[in-house]
């Protein structure tokens, strides 16, 4: 079983160079233009976020809010739609018998989180600097929340994926909610702005926990209401449980 796992491991590295050397091929610097894309993202909900900064909380600058909350949402909304183009673009890869459709989608994952890892430490540096505030409190549980993101966007897309096969509209129904989740999870406002007979209701919602630890432990000057890490951990369990058990018994029994 080991020797197995090696080798599905080797397989998954091999395909995280392939992605990564295939972003943006067509343009010179092809990787710098994935950053490029997703800054131009950051900057227009930034621009939008300092023409409303009277509604940021005391002691949580514009800037630094919207990298805390920001980029770990742009991580999982990136990641859920990664699984299908993956697969879609690694189909002929699927004839060598060692490489499945998970590999594929894990190489795809692990691809984007490492270029928004990569966006994450640069931002916060520069948002550190710009807004002069302190050092992030708790430094190891924002890395696990923004680990979080990554597979909880994974799972889900996968999830989709895989239900958009027996239900082919399902993909659209599930767009059409996102668009509206950025403004309940928290993402560029936190929960206290809403008012609190609407708690309950928001509560569900695994990504507003997500960020509001974020920010948590984030800043000094604010400790959430609602956040719970058992609640955020029961769902990303569930999630990848589910989705594991989906993907196998689609692999056996669904068409690509």
């Amino acid at each position: 079983m080991l020797r197995l796992l090696g080798i599905q491991l080797r397989v998954v590295h091999a395909l995280t160079l392939r992605e990564m050397q295939s972003q943006q091929t067509n343009l010179v610097y092809g990787l710098g233009w994935v950053f490029f894309d997703i800054f131009l993202a950051f900057a227009g909900l930034l621009i939008m976020k300092l023409a409303i900064k009277g509604w940021s909380a005391p002691g949580m600058p514009p800037i630094t809010f919207l990298v805390s909350g920001l980029i770990p949402w742009f991580l999982f909304v990136h990641s859920y739609s990664l699984p299908a183009g993956a697969i879609n673009k690694g189909k002929n890869l699927l004839l060598l018998p060692v490489v499945t459709e998970l590999d594929l989608v894990l190489a795809a994952a692990l691809r984007n989180f490492l270029t928004y890892t990569i966006l994450f430490i640069i931002l916060a540096f520069c948002a550190k600097w710009y807004d002069d505030t302190a050092f992030p409190r708790v430094p190891l549980g924002i890395m696990l929340l923004f680990f979080t993101m990554a597979i909880m966007g994974t799972a889900f897309g996968l999830l989709l994926m895989i239900l958009s096969r027996l239900y082919a509209p399902a993909g659209k129904f599930t767009g059409f909610f996102l668009r509206f989740s950025m403004i309940f999870s928290g993402v560029i406002f936190q929960i206290t702005m809403f008012p609190p007979v609407i708690w309950p209701y928001l509560e569900w919602n695994p990504l507003l926990h997500v960020e509001e630890l974020l920010r948590t432990y984030w800043f000094y000057s604010y400790h959430t209401p609602v956040g719970s890490p058992s609640y955020v951990a029961v769902w990303l369990a569930g999630m990848v449980l589910f989705a594991l058990l989906l993907e196998r018994y689609a692999r056996r029994r669904l068409p690509p």
